[in-house]
Order: structure tokens, then C-alpha cells, then sequence
């Protein structure tokens, strides 16, 4: 039974006023559109810190490969008594010619240089090449040697390289 005469009229009418109708499809777009909003953030910071964590451990694994190659030529320098029969290992005379061509010492087993790069873990996203490379510091009496090594790696497009040098001499005999 409709009641007559009621103060508040408004809370008998369930219908919608007409300029309520379309509130709640504008907020639903705007909500969506905000969400994809920050969705498309969140993507682009995770790729970014991912590049960034990539990057960074490369050029944390490609600097101890340098400094592990000067260790192991220097372990290699010492495990020979001579130190011409160390220069003949690696100026071409025994062994490869370091001097010009790049060389890297075997990381397994016995210690020997090994003519070209050393690349680790080929055809991913991790791959690192190392090498060194020997001049001569003594102007052609070769007591002084010096080891320049590098590794490379690539971020995308772009390769990086981590660099080191030590001077080797015939210490044993000075």
C-alpha cells in the first residue's frame, strides 16, 4: 500500500536519477586505465633491474676473470725453474706466440697457454671471452714482460671489456 503524504519521498523511489546512469561505467575505465598504468611500470622497472642485475654481474665475473688469468700466468711463470724457458713457452719458440696472438691459460689440470680466446658459457646470455695478450717491457731483451689481459662481453648490442696488466721479470734471479 503506497503511503501518501510522506516527508521523504526520495527513499521510496528505487529508481536512478537520470544523471546517475552512466558513474559507474566512467569509473571502471578510469580504474582500468590507472591499473594499466601502473602495471606498465611495474613491467619496465622488473626488465630494467633485471638488464641492470645482468649487466653488473658480467662485469663482476668478466673483472675476476682478468685478475684470475694474471694469477694463473703467474703461477705459470713460477712453476717453471728457467725464465727463458718461460719466454720460449709463450713467444712461439715451445708454444703458442703470445706476443701476437692472443693466448689464454688452461683453467683445469696442468697449467699450459693455449692459443685464442677462452669463452665460457657459448651462445647465452652469460658468454665471456678472455685473453691475453704479452709485450715486452725491456726493449728486446725480454726481462720484462708485460701481461695485458682482457675479457668481453655482450649487454645487447653493446660488447664490455674489463682490462688489467701486470709486468712479469725473471724474479728468481735478481
Amino acid at each position: 500500500m503506497p503511503i501518501k503524504n510522506h516527508p521523504i519521498p526520495y527513499l521510496l523511489n528505487n529508481d536512478l536519477d537520470s544523471n546517475e546512469a552512466g558513474i559507474g561505467l566512467v569509473e571502471t575505465m578510469l580504474a582500468l586505465g590507472i591499473g594499466l598504468i601502473i602495471i606498465t611500470s611495474m613491467v619496465s622497472l622488473a626488465i630494467f633491474t633485471l638488464r641492470s642485475s645482468i649487466q653488473n654481474k658480467l662485469a663482476l665475473t668478466g673483472t675476476q676473470a682478468v685478475n684470475q688469468q694474471i694469477e694463473l700466468v703467474r703461477a705459470y711463470r713460477d712453476s717453471i725453474e728457467d725464465w727463458t724457458e718461460f719466454v720460449a713457452e709463450i713467444d712461439g719458440t715451445n708454444g703458442p706466440n703470445c706476443f701476437t696472438t692472443d693466448c689464454h691459460m688452461t683453467e683445469t689440470g696442468t697449467l699450459s697457454v693455449v692459443s685464442g680466446q677462452k669463452i665460457t658459457a657459448a651462445g647465452t646470455a652469460e658468454e665471456l671471452r678472455k685473453s691475453f695478450r704479452v709485450s715486452d717491457q725491456s726493449g728486446g731483451a725480454r726481462t720484462l714482460l708485460r701481461i695485458s689481459v682482457t675479457a668481453s662481453w655482450r649487454v645487447g648490442v653493446n660488447t664490455k671489456y674489463a682490462h688489467n696488466y701486470t709486468e712479469l721479470s725473471s724474479w728468481r734471479t735478481q
